[in-house]
């Protein structure tokens, strides 16, 4: 296998590694989850301190160094770093949601979940702000989906009775599963008829088409808990991006 190698990537979070080094951790369709060094990158005149921050999406050049046990990027072509979300506040805090979500719960599908988080990202750019929470809501849906924990929107998960169009569903706080109004306890969060049709019907649709079909705000608020829930559970308690971006999503 050859040292120097490169890949597509985007980049998900940086640490310090030693005074003037940078950790930087990225998302590969072919490599997964890559842990990486780029050297004196933290320096005043680093030529790698500004196209390895989190959100920079391109093509990153690397060394594997099997002595010291660590991969080393050599060069990055940076294609974009999403400047309409930096500048945005709440698309920021969005954003940040995508990238802890990815990077706390990543199972292995590469090419899918790249796929996902840069065309997510994209339309997050793009989108009104008043809007911003139609693509949180499509993000955390399809990538339950990818994890194979998405629940079941037909069925109950305790009596197995189908769900008829304008009943709403039930969910255990910090669960996945959903039941119906009479396997349901009282401290239960609720998702709405119409949220529950929402997610049906744009499931199987590209995300971009998805995104055209519009919900109203109480239904997609409660879409919007349900699944922040899920994600918190599926991480273990463990996305930081959530406390902090509190007021903001």
């Amino acid at each position: 296998m050859s040292r120097s190698f490169h890949t597509e990537g985007i980049v998900l979070k940086n640490y310090r590694f030693g005074e003037i080094h940078k950790g930087v951790v990225f998302l590969s369709p072919r490599e997964g989850l890559v842990d990486a060094v780029a050297f004196g990158a933290y320096s005043p005149k680093g030529k790698l301190r500004s196209v390895t921050d989190p959100l920079c999406t391109g093509t990153l050049y690397l060394y594997r160094d099997p002595v010291k046990g660590l991969v080393k990027i050599t060069d990055m072509d940076c294609r974009s770093c999403f400047p309409g979300i930096r500048e945005s506040v709440r698309k920021f805090f969005h954003a940040s949601v995508f990238l802890e979500t990815v990077l706390k719960t990543f199972g292995g599908e590469g090419p899918f979940v790249y796929r996902l988080l840069v065309e997510a990202l994209t339309l997050l750019e793009a989108m009104p702000e008043e809007r911003l929470t139609e693509v949180l809501v499509q993000f955390l849906f399809r990538y339950l989906a990818y994890a194979g924990v998405a629940p079941n929107l037909e069925l109950c998960t305790t009596c197995g009775r189908e769900r008829s169009n304008r009943e709403p569903m039930y969910y255990r706080p910090g669960g996945v599963e959903l039941y119906c109004r009479e396997c349901s306890h009282p401290e239960d969060g609720v998702l709405p008829p119409g949220g529950v049709s929402y997610v049906q019907y744009t499931r199987s649709l590209p995300l971009v088409a998805a995104l055209h079909v519009r919900l109203e705000e109480t239904s997609l608020q409660a879409l919007k808990g349900y699944l922040l829930s899920c994600m918190q559970s599926l991480s273990m308690g463990s996305l930081k991006s959530l406390r902090t971006a509190e007021g903001f999503l």
